[in-house]
């Protein structure tokens, strides 16, 4: 196995575009030195304030064992500069177009592109599986759209649409209470502080413009999304509309709710296990179900 870290945007990171990724390259085969591969681009979680650990390698080296060529994006985040949507969805499309260009070097096939995405990282793939097309990613990425179009998407647990968590957060009266250390900020302040980073403004118009469940069309690429029915942090309404948008305009897609289990439960093997054994059984069916769905749909 091949490990390269690299810069997404030129030679090393800059203020204005921090993204790195990680490449996890599979030795070429000695019966077969030209083989290519199918390319799996990792988009993990972090509630836009960072890049969950075990939502990386882990994943990584999952889909690595499963014959893909491996890329582990560090989009930008609220640590590393502005997450004002759409900086980090411009990220991932730079990121897959970065793929098809290097295919040759990398034992990619260029045809055979996906995406996989945890959470808010979900949230950046959904966004760039919707809106390939007619959004500005391929633009802001310097590329054209058939470059930056992911072949296929699976979302875990996934972010969808701000609007959802925002209601499920302020539902709860204490939200106006204020908050020890945030110079008398309440709960609210603090949500609505945190949309704005993430979206550029807290309004209702802007929140729906980046939804990416309003840009479902029969252009997105064929999507895998799984979600649990228990998930405070990423509401599981928002996987149902998500799915009913995707049914209406024909997009192939496969959808899995698991019962229970919570949120971030990544692999759910021993690799990311923290004292949850039961929920992880519940949920670990996923990352098969997702690998026969991508084999189905010609990218696996």
């Amino acid at each position: 196995m091949i490990i390269e870290e690299h810069a997404l945007w030129g030679e090393e990171p800059t203020e204005e575009h921090p993204a790195t990724y990680t490449a996890y390259l599979a030795d070429p085969l000695t019966a077969a030195p030209d083989a290519r591969r199918p390319a799996m681009v990792v988009c993990g979680g972090g509630g836009f304030d960072h890049v969950v650990s075990h939502e990386k390698e882990p994943v990584a080296l999952a889909y690595l064992n499963s014959g893909y060529q491996v890329f582990v994006l560090e989009y930008v985040t609220m640590s590393t500069g502005d997450v004002a949507y759409p900086a980090p969805e411009a990220d991932l499309a730079r990121m897959v177009a970065t793929v098809r260009a290097n295919a040759d070097a990398w034992r990619v096939d260029p045809g055979r592109v996906a995406v996989v995405g945890f959470s808010a990282g979900g949230f950046v793939c959904a966004a760039l599986a919707a809106g390939w097309k007619t959004g500005p990613f391929a633009a802001l990425a310097g590329a054209r759209p058939e470059q930056v179009r992911p072949d296929a998407a699976v979302l875990c647990y996934p972010l969808l649409d701000l609007r959802v968590v925002r209601d499920e957060q302020l539902r709860d009266p204490r939200i106006d209470l204020r908050v020890p250390k945030t110079g008398g900020k309440t709960g609210r302040d603090l949500v609505m502080d945190y949309l704005a980073r993430v979206a550029g403004e807290a309004t209702e118009e802007r929140l729906a413009e980046i939804a990416p469940v309003n840009h479902v069309d029969r252009y997105m690429a064929p999507t895998f999304v799984w979600g649990v029915a228990d998930d405070k942090t990423c509401p599981i309404v928002q996987v149902h509309e998500f799915a009913c948008a995707m049914a209406r305009t024909g997009v192939t897609h496969e959808v899995h709710v698991f019962d229970r289990g919570g949120h971030g439960l990544s692999m759910a093997n021993v690799n990311t296990r923290v004292d949850n054994a039961a929920e992880q059984a519940i949920v670990r069916p996923w990352f098969d179900l997702a690998a026969a769905f991508l084999e189905r749909c010609g990218v696996a």
